[in-house]
């Protein structure tokens, strides 16, 4: 009898098994598909070697089991066909579109069933020559060859959805189907079709389907590629869950072995999740942890214990917790690892709150931040940034003798975005940077094109550094060739930074001043009486200006302690020989009582709000020509 190759397919299938359910699985859809194949592909083979035993003993053994096995093996065939067009379709379509596309590849494939059983089939028995042909064997490669052919269709035309390596193994396994079928069906004498439906198998389980790839080898939990097929099958499918992200932090660093014991730490912490059957326990590419439950019942008790058991076992630990209840309230997947790296990111900042739960209120304001994002994005790419500046009076001079350049989004429809709506997101994000240096280009541009200094008195022009930017060390390089660009005095430049910047970025901060004051530079302290104020920050920074912030001006007028501590703080900068801007100052009365401290600049709405470059012009233009 023939049936060496199909012998071979057996073995080979059956090593497939030993070493697939030697490993924990996941329970993905692919994955119950890919046993469901490879199950319909085991009885294949054996139905194959069952079909050519039979027609060997034909002579003994009833006619209508001879045609049952004969059929029920090709029917077999087409069956692995449509399995293999369901699993080429599991990252193309959704989960609602999945169904009914399997609704309509059922009914082919039971349609076909019924024809390859209702036609005759004949049988070929020469010595070790044996094989089925006729009717039924006709329809047999008909529809299988429907499916082979939708299979590759949709992997071809769609595949740009697919996980690139199930398109390739697909694809192969196809191809080796197609040539098996054509030389069988030219050579009836090879018996090649079966045993093509055992490469495919091999295929799938060596490229997609072997378990130990969903694993992560340190710790035995999923890993993070495990975890992303998990979450697109759930919402592929519509299904509720509840998500649970432990980041494993230290309070402490004590020694160089700290790598060690945090992965024995989170070893153990595993251990501890896994004794509930229930849960699915992945490891992140940050090495976190990620769990995922059916519900929020189950993740609630799962969390009290795993963290009473954590607090327990490791006090100096310091644990960050994010808690999704209910996965309907975020879109995709996507969505969720955006929000988990957000508030991750976050929990490292704020030691005080180290569980945060992802609910309505928290998901609108992650979807908020990336919708000011977005308009961030845009408003760079569309040259949508503008510069709008405030004069600054000089109360020495008696006219304006500077301004403030301040960062403006204006929308498409012509609104303008004030700073407040996206700079602490641009800092978030970095893009503060890109935005900085488009406010920094676009001013010295027009310092350049409109000679302030000579044509409208305007001695130079503050700009911002944010917090972002004082941590950059190529930050006075930057700056320095743009001025270049435009061929700038450098003293036409005032570059404020904040003390909150000091403090996270002093050495980085410092080395940046001393390149850009060497250059021609000057400095501002911008906000002095905003937060952490400290004479020492102006004492260890080298600027030659210090403002005082909205709060301390408008605080001098209403309470009388105020008014000492910024008359005291006045005359202190003074004697340090360095000028003061006071800003916020509104009204007529608010500006008379400053000019009368002797404070040297006053800055506020009393004498203009910030303007666009051409009303500031024909503004200062106007009002200098007048005070002078």
């Amino acid at each position: 009898m023939n049936i060496e190759v199909q012998c071979c397919g057996l073995i080979i299938l059956a090593l497939l098994w030993f070493f697939y359910f030697k490993q924990r699985t996941l329970g993905l859809y692919s994955e119950r598909l890919f046993l469901t194949t490879m199950a319909f592909t085991t009885v294949c083979v054996v139905l194959d070697i069952l079909s050519i035993v039979a027609i060997v003993n034909m002579q003994s053994i009833p006619g209508w089991l001879l045609a049952f096995v004969c059929k029920t093996y090709i029917v077999l065939l087409v069956w692995v066909g449509y399995f293999g067009l369901v699993y080429s379709s599991t990252d193309i379509n959704d989960g609602d579109e999945q169904k009914q596309l399997v609704k309509v590849y059922t009914a082919m494939v039971l349609l076909g069933t019924a024809i390859i059983y209702a036609l005759p089939i004949r049988y070929y028995l020469d010595g070790n020559v044996v094989y089925t042909y006729g009717p039924s064997c006709m329809a047999t490669y008909v529809f299988a060859l429907l499916f082979v052919l939708a299979t590759l269709y949709k992997v071809t035309a769609r595949g740009k959805k697919m996980n690139p390596k199930r398109r390739k193994a697909v694809v192969i396994w196809m191809i080796i189907w197609i040539i098996a079928a054509v030389i069988q069906f030219l050579n009836a004498k090879l018996l090649l079709v079966g045993f093509a439906s055992v490469l495919g198998m091999v295929i799938l389980f060596f490229e997609l389907e072997n378990p130990e790839a969903n694993l992560d080898r340190e710790t035995g939990a999923f890993n993070a590629h495990a975890l992303v097929e998990y979450m697109k099958q759930l919402y592929a499918m519509n299904e509720k869950f509840s998500a649970i992200l432990i980041v494993l932090t230290e309070s402490t660093k004590a020694n160089e072995n700290d790598d060690v014991r945090q992965d024995v730490v989170m070893q153990e912490v595993i251990n501890f999740i896994e004794k509930n059957k229930e849960v699915r326990v992945f490891k992140t590419l940050e090495k976190e942890l990620a769990l995922i439950f059916r519900n929020k019942e189950q993740m609630q008790e799962v969390f009290d214990s795993v963290k009473d058991w954590i607090k327990e076992k490791y006090f100096d630990l310091d644990p960050y917790y994010v808690l999704l209840q209910d996965s309907s309230l975020v879109r995709n997947p996507e969505e969720i690892f955006g929000m988990m790296h957000f508030f991750r990111v976050e929990g490292k900042k704020r030691v005080e709150e180290r569980i945060v739960l992802l609910d309505e209120k928290q998901i609108a304001k992650m979807r908020e931040r990336e919708v000011v994002e977005a308009m961030i994005l845009s408003a760079i790419e569309e040259d949508r940034i503008e510069v709008f500046y405030q004069p600054i009076y000089s109360t020495k001079k008696k006219k304006f003798v500077s301004a403030e350049a301040l960062v403006r989004i204006r929308e498409k429809d012509g609104r303008i975005i004030p700073p407040g709506v996206f700079i602490p997101m641009a800092e978030s994000t970095g893009l503060i940077w890109q935005i900085g240096e488009i406010v920094f280009d676009k001013t010295c541009r027009f310092i350049k094109e409109n000679n302030l200094r000579e044509y409208y008195g305007i001695d130079y022009v503050e700009v911002n550094l944010s917090v972002k930017q004082c941590e950059g060390r190529e930050l006075a390089d930057l700056y320095i060739g743009i001025m270049k660009k435009y061929d700038l005095d450098p003293s036409n430049i005032n570059l404020e930074i904040t003390e909150s910047a000091s403090i996270q970025a002093r050495s980085i901060l410092l080395d940046n001043m001393q390149v850009l004051i060497d250059y021609g530079v000057s400095f501002s302290l911008d906000d002095f009486g905003n937060g952490e104020s400290n004479l020492n920050y102006i004492v260890d920074m080298p600027v030659s200006i210090v403002k005082f912030d909205k709060d301390m001006s408008q605080a001098y007028f209403a309470n009388q302690k105020a008014k000492f501590v910024m008359e005291a703080a006045m005359h202190m900068i003074h004697d340090m020989e360095l000028e003061i801007v006071s800003e916020g100052v509104e009204t007529k009365e608010q500006m008379e009582t400053i000019v009368e401290l002797g404070i040297d600049y006053i800055q506020g709405y009393y004498f203009s709000k910030p303007l666009p470059e051409n009303q500031f012009l024909q503004f200062v233009s106007v009002k200098n020509s007048v005070m002078i």
